[in-house]
């Protein structure tokens, strides 16, 4: 996040008694200077700010929003107690810290996230078992906020994408996970994949 600290500089500028307007002519002047330096630092700190979200099922951003990174889709396996219920979105290449191979016993397992697809509504059955892309985005908006049960924002507020809530199955033997809004034109990392190799090719 870009920091700035605003310091600010009282001066003093002595005039001549017979001058009346040095003083007025000087702090306006001294005004007028702070006044472009602020907005110029607005324009700036503009193009680097705002809230964060994840677009789940897809490898891109909206054109309003910018590509902070883009991974797979990850949380814990879908029949084992403990771990986090929570879903990542893990980067492609990520930094590996002290670690040991092999010494996983009672510790919190990352698994990838797949598509289950019992029908073809509202995606094809074609899409079944396939790991499911993420994009982290970052938006010109100080404020983001996913809406269920919504296609549509309200006053005032501009839609970055629409989507499906998804979770884990309701069936016996699977554990709790979070609701997610996954985009209404997902894709598999497979397909994804391809989409940007074919995007990077016709630039």
């Amino acid at each position: 996040m870009l920091k700035i600290s605003l310091v600010v500089i009282l001066s003093c500028v002595c005039c001549r008694a017979e001058k009346p307007g040095c003083l007025k002519e000087h702090l306006i002047k001294e005004i007028e200077r702070n006044l472009k330096d602020l907005q110029s630092m607005h324009v700036h700190t503009g193009e680097n700010s705002g809230e964060t979200y994840i677009r789940w099922g897809k490898t891109l951003c909206p054109k309003e929003s910018n590509l902070i990174y883009d991974g797979f889709a990850a949380g814990k396996h879908f029949n084992i107690g403990g771990s986090g219920t929570n879903f990542l979105c893990l980067p492609k290449n990520p930094d590996w810290n002290d670690y040991k191979d092999g010494e996983n016993t009672g510790r919190g397992r990352i698994y990838g996230i797949e598509y289950e697809m019992a029908y073809n509504k509202p995606y094809p059955k074609t899409f079944h078992d396939k790991d499911m892309p993420c994009a982290v985005c970052q938006s010109s908006k100080s404020t983001v906020l996913m809406v269920p049960g919504k296609v549509t924002c309200h006053d005032g507020w501009h839609k970055e994408f629409s989507g499906y809530l998804m979770s884990q199955s309701s069936t016996n033997g699977r554990t709790p996970s979070e609701y997610i809004c996954v985009d209404e034109n997902w894709n598999t990392c497979l397909v994804e994949m391809q989409i940007v190799m074919r995007v990077s090719y016709i630039r």
